[in-house]
């Protein structure tokens, strides 16, 4: 479903463009923005990992990042959660964006916990898995916090 969709289900670009037409931008806005510096930096790292590591390490590299929709994480003592789910339910939001938020929420908190006791079988404790899940873990970091940035520079620019 990332790429192309999958049983009639959009692809999650596509609803990730949804969401950002429903907020009032247009198609032809949001793919003319090219990705922060914060954002390629992490690209990079990820694409990095998958080329430079077997599959497994890159199965952990990925799928640690999802750990922060699994909401079952408050009952392992996390003091919080990443993502409030009455937003999917809240008319707050429009639809589309409920929908976007939706689709990697319902997928991270369904397999991530699976993908890792794979990496975790496979790799039997490796030292190296674990740097380079924890490389990931750096990299996402970045990630979000050009996220955080390009909702900031996206609200100046509405005036909002």
């Amino acid at each position: 479903t990332e790429y192309i969709g999958f049983n009639g289900r959009p692809s999650h670009l596509d609803l990730l463009i949804r969401m950002g037409e429903a907020l009032g931008m247009t198609r032809k806005r949001i793919m003319e923005y090219t990705p922060l510096p914060e954002t390629s930096k992490a690209i990079e790292v990820w694409y990095s990992i998958s080329s430079h590591y077997s599959w497994v390490d890159t199965m952990g590299a990925m799928h640690v990042l999802e750990l922060v929709a699994d909401r079952t994480l408050v009952d392992d003592g996390a003091k919080m959660h990443y993502f409030d789910p009455g937003i999917l339910n809240s008319s707050e939001y429009p639809q589309e964006v409920r929908d976007f938020l939706m689709e990697g929420y319902k997928a991270d908190v369904d397999h991530a916990g699976k993908a890792l006791k794979i990496v975790e079988s496979e790799t039997m404790d490796d030292l190296t898995t674990r740097s380079i899940m924890i490389r990931s873990m750096d990299a996402f970091y970045l990630y979000l916090n050009a996220r955080l940035r390009r909702s900031r520079m996206l609200e100046a620019a509405w005036g909002e």
